[in-house]
């Protein structure tokens, strides 16, 4: 599949010029970097910022890479989720900012826990990938994740090492013995998918989970923080003893005193743990469906799920559905918040971690080439086609829309090995090889229908069609099928002879009768359509009749007359010649 091609692109290109020329558009206040980094080559890096202010200079003379010119002036839909979602991610992920105990940063919209000792501690889950969120409605918008991916995220926290006291024979300070997250985990309502230690920074990694529902589930990012402080109270006391004066009197004593200090200490362990979640649901590529042969050859395809999946990739061509792509910032990352205990500071965030999205697209299901594909029907479940964000200048569809859950194709080719074609997920990495067991055959014949007159009268004529399968001549009952039988505009029903009549004004000349099948794969077995037209010597045709039957033998013998006068010296040619 393709981005875009470069006539698509060079056309998009002179849009947005275009439109750049009247004015911009006015997007969200926030900015991506303004050059590529990690990587991700320059065309692919401006196609990842949809949302972002569109405000392209046509004047700068270094705008010259038109994927740049592009993308400042307008969002474009994109074809597949990009892999350089995950490499930017990737990047972004390495600068996030480190603290040290005195100080904490985290994302503005973290949710923060104070114990005692320590302060503002959070996590936050910088990206879940791969992963792509589904906009079906205003209300409907799941977050799916592949089944094997990977969580990025940032912890931090601070701790509060309480300032010393001291009063007249009493003195308590404090030191921080050690602080460390002492655990990071992924959990999948409840259960533990991975887990490490000592890093604020954890990069955990899952696999092989259950695609056996598409429920929602709470996939959890959990961190548990610990410090160890030593508390040492020194206290000061005044002993003091009596001895004797002097050697000779033993009832005389002198009073001597000494300070005398004492420090004992406590150790104070105190352990937080802090989450975040997101709702998701497990990614899979399940199709099953049904599959013919067209009495030509053709591959007849319908290919369904139960939730949202993009389309088909053969190699005969392609069939997209109703689903694109865009890929925008995490808008809750764009500010980071600092805290020290006696202040609080906020900044523009260093990073920008990215997401893939996809929604209806206006242009609806589409196959390519169209020489090759077409597609027969689209079904699933209804929706009410959603807002996207102010910021997002894409054109979705209007009113209510077909989710593609199953999508019916019929492929111009000979090759209906179905392991040479594969079903593309909304997720990147989901895409999966037909398997042919889960797919059943349903047999596709030729239909044949005939007409003829079986009865005249002076103001009427009858005619009988007869329905039939076309290599064995098997009537064919449309009574308990879908599909019409068409007879002189009206609907009729053949029985189980396959006939039915019609009677209709001598008038008219001839009766044209048109087979309409149902799907092939909602009626088994499948039938194609055919037409026929009978004749009923009707006035007009009869009059054209007459005429032609008398210009033909007139007309044979003027002709014979030309040829014996052109090539003899007759000269008889034309006959008129001495009227």
């Amino acid at each position: 599949m393709r981005v875009l091609s470069t006539v698509a692109r060079t056309v998009l290109v002179a849009i947005a010029v275009g439109s750049l020329a009247v004015g911009t558009v006015t997007q969200s206040a926030a900015h991506p970097p303004n050059e590529t980094d990690h990587g991700v080559n320059e065309s692919t890096f401006w196609t990842l910022w949809a949302g972002d202010t569109d405000s392209a200079n046509l004047s700068d003379p270094n705008t010259t890479d038109s994927s740049k010119l592009l993308t400042e002036g307008t969002d474009i839909p994109l074809e597949r989720p990009p892999r350089a979602v995950e490499a930017w991610n990737a990047g972004e992920f390495e600068d996030l900012p480190t603290t040290g105990p005195e100080a904490a940063s985290h994302p503005q919209t973290t949710t923060l826990s104070d114990g005692t000792y320590l302060r503002d501690v959070g996590v936050s889950i910088m990206a879940l990938q791969p992963s792509t969120r589904v906009h079906l409605d205003e209300a409907t918008q799941p977050l799916y994740i592949a089944p094997d991916g990977e969580i990025l995220g940032l912890i931090d926290y601070r701790v509060a090492v309480p300032r010393p006291t001291v009063s007249d024979s009493r003195e308590t300070r404090w030191e921080l013995d050690s602080h460390s997250v002492e655990s990071a985990a992924i959990r999948l309502d409840g259960e533990v998918l991975n887990e490490t230690a000592q890093t604020r920074r954890p990069h955990l990694t899952y696999q092989d989970l259950s695609s056996s529902t598409s429920a929602p589930q709470r996939l959890t990012l959990e961190a548990t923080i610990t410090a160890t402080l030593t508390r040492a109270v020194t206290t000061e006391r005044e002993e003091c003893t009596d001895t004797p004066a002097n050697d000779t009197s033993e009832n005389e004593t002198t009073e001597s005193c000494e300070t005398v200090r004492s420090t004992s200490t406590t150790q104070h362990t105190e352990s937080i743990t802090v989450e975040d979640d997101a709702t998701v649901r497990t990614y899979a590529q399940l199709v099953s469906g049904f599959k013919t042969r067209y009495p030509n050859g053709d591959l007849g395809l319908v290919t369904y799920k139960s939730y949202p999946w993009y389309g088909l990739s053969a190699p005969a061509g392609e069939v997209r559905g109703v689903w694109r792509f865009y890929v925008a910032r995490d808008p809750s990352w764009d500010t980071l918040q600092t805290s020290t205990g006696s202040e609080t500071t906020h900044e523009h965030s260093p990073v920008h971690p990215l997401g893939v999205h996809a929604y209806p697209a206006e242009s609806g299901p589409t196959p390519w080439p169209r020489s090759t594909v077409s597609i027969l029907d689209v079904y699933g479940e209804t929706f009410s086609a959603p807002a996207l964000p102010s910021a997002i200048a894409l054109d979705t569809v209007e009113g209510d829309y077909t989710g593609s859950f199953g999508i019916a194709t019929r492929l111009a080719t000979t090759n209906h090995d179905l392991r040479a074609i594969t079903a593309v997920g909304l997720v990147r990495g989901t895409d999966l090889t037909l398997d042919p067991e889960k797919f059943s055959t349903v047999p596709l014949s030729e239909s044949n229908l005939t007409l003829q007159v079986t009865n005249r009268t002076e103001e009427t004529v009858t005619v009988q069609a007869r329905l039939a399968v076309a290599e064995t001549g098997e009537p064919i009952e449309t009574t308990d099928r879908d599909g019409s039988l068409l007879i002189d505009g009206q609907r009729f029903e053949t029985n189980e002879s396959g006939l039915v009549s019609l009677t209709v004004s001598r008038d008219l000349d001839a009766v044209s009768a048109r087979y309409e099948p149902g799907a092939w794969w909602r009626d088994i077995p499948g039938y194609t359509g055919d037409s026929a037209v009978v004749h009923t010597g009707g006035t007009t045709l009869q009059y054209v009749d007459g005429l032609f039957h008398g210009f033909v033998p007139i007309g044979a013998l003027l002709f014979g007359g030309y040829l014996i006068s052109r090539f003899t010296t007759w000269g008889f040619w034309p006959p008129w010649r001495g009227l």
